[in-house]
């Protein structure tokens, strides 16, 4: 059995006091400096260096942004922002209109700075003038311009609230009639979530005091519920349209003062409404015999080189054209050519028209849908036109209204507007501008056994097509 070595003594190792401090004390005192030098370095140091501090806002005008000294932060409804603390001017706006400020003295924040960012609210002053109530107005309309040609969208895309923030600015600005915007705006819906979004903002206005319902959008309701709610509604035409013989004034037909009922009968649906059937009052017009020329462009392009192809650059950049603005066509006002102008936008064709309404000293306009409509009545027995270029003899109305090329009417294309107060609704609608327009006729492509004169095509004024032109009306 092995003996158990035996280990050497050795003196244990003993700190030694420091100027008489104990060694257990001097030890507690490094680590609490060392404990407040990290504390100053995470907790303080950052304050003292960067001046940061953070404010928001909650304002009530959903939509609203703010600036800080002139310069944009965001949105003034929700966010944390970065800021330094002083004295900083705030001022809050909607659609650019300016309707709250404040200045205030922002706190510096010294203490936690890097880890907490606890901000300071800021409440402004607020004065809603009639500009921003107008912006308020104006935004809906065009929001729900916009969103209404999503008829069906995955569950991924983001519709934002458009009636109920509506709803709720218009009670935080003290707006109190908004019965004709209502109305145009219903007649925009065309999905199931723009209908949810309707129902809580009527909610909403059905708690105040603003105006915003009329026999007209009670009606147009009790569609737009039937719609989203599974009721079918059989839509019928009631009336023959008669063929009115039109006058030959040499490059102009004229038409009479009359009532046409436009579409045909229906199963109510988003897609059909737009051909549904409706009785409308036509003034007397003229619509041209044929569609404005290459020639016709070309004379209005060397008076005006704005609308040439070579400032198609400039012409895009101000959404007046895009990239398709008359390519393949070439102009000369040396060569009298007949083949119809195309690759034109609406602005554009809006443009010519003002042009040649000076130079003749003859109020031209777009023909309007029911314009149009009328005029086809009496060229519907014709052939339908399936080439560009198309020579016709026969001086009793029109040529070409169904083929050669779609043609841009003047009417904004609203999905519902059939449904209710149409006049109405379309002069509304002209008076914001946001919505596409009608065409009609389709063109020298289309399959003519799907085109009548009630087919109802759409395009955004900007878009330029090589199937679509311009025909005069005055």
């Amino acid at each position: 059995m092995s003996r158990k070595k035996q280990l050497p003594e050795v003196e244990p190792v003993k700190l030694k006091p420091i100027h008489g401090i104990r060694p257990g004390v001097y030890i507690l005192i490094i680590w609490a400096i060392i404990i407040l030098l990290l504390f100053f370095i995470l907790f303080v140091l950052p304050g003292l260096v960067s001046n940061t501090s953070y404010v928001t806002f909650n304002e009530p005008v959903v939509g609203s942004g703010v600036y800080e000294d002139g310069i944009y932060l965001g949105s003034a409804t929700d966010g944390v922002y970065k800021t330094t603390g002083g004295n900083h001017r705030y001022t809050f706006t909607f659609e650019g209109e300016e309707y709250g400020e404040i200045e205030t003295k922002i706190k510096r924040k010294v203490f936690f700075t890097l880890f907490s960012h606890k901000p300071q609210l800021i409440v402004p002053e607020r004065s809603y003038n009639d500009e921003v109530k107008e912006k308020v107005e104006s935004a809906f309309i065009r929001d729900v311009a916009s969103y209404s040609a999503v008829i069906s969208a995955p569950d991924t895309f983001h519709y934002p609230p458009i009636f109920s923030a509506f709803a709720s600015n218009s009670i935080e600005m003290g707006i109190k009639d908004v019965r004709d915007t209502w109305l145009l705006a219903l007649s925009h819906i065309s999905s199931s979530t723009l209908y949810e979004d309707y129902i809580v903002g009527k909610e909403t206005l059905s708690k105040s005091d603003v105006l915003f319902e009329t026999d007209q959008s009670k009606k147009l309701e009790s569609y737009i519920d039937a719609l989203f709610n599974g009721e079918k509604i059989k839509l019928e035409k009631s009336m023959e349209n008669n063929i009115q013989i039109p006058v030959n004034n040499g490059d102009f037909f004229h038409y009479e003062s009359t009532i046409v009922e436009m579409g045909n009968s229906t199963t109510l649906t988003v897609e059909s409404a737009k051909e549904a059937p409706l009785k409308v009052e036509v003034n007397e017009f003229s619509i041209a015999q044929n569609l404005v020329t290459e020639h016709d462009w070309a004379l209005f392009v060397e008076e005006n080189p704005k609308w040439s192809r070579d400032n198609l650059d400039s012409l895009v950049e101000e959404g007046l054209v895009d990239t398709n603005y008359l390519k393949g066509i070439t102009l000369s006002p040396y060569i009298n050519s007949i083949r119809p102008i195309r690759n034109i936008s609406y602005h554009a064709a809006s443009a010519y028209v003002e042009w040649k309404s000076q130079k003749d000293g003859v109020s031209y306009h777009i023909p309007t849908e029911k314009e149009w409509y009328t005029a086809s009545l009496s060229s519907k027995d014709k052939e339908y036109v399936t080439s560009l270029v198309f020579i016709e003899n026969n001086p009793t109305s029109p040529t070409a209204m169904l083929g050669q090329l779609w043609e841009f009417t003047s009417t904004p294309f609203i999905p519902l507007s059939r449904l209710s107060e149409y006049d109405k609704i379309i002069n509304l609608g002209n008076i914001y501008g946001y919505d596409d327009v009608i065409v009609k006729g389709g063109s020298y492509v289309s399959d003519s056994s799907s085109i009548s004169i009630d087919t109802v095509g759409i395009t955004s004024k900007s878009t330029c097509s090589e199937f679509c032109g311009l025909r005069l009306a005055k």
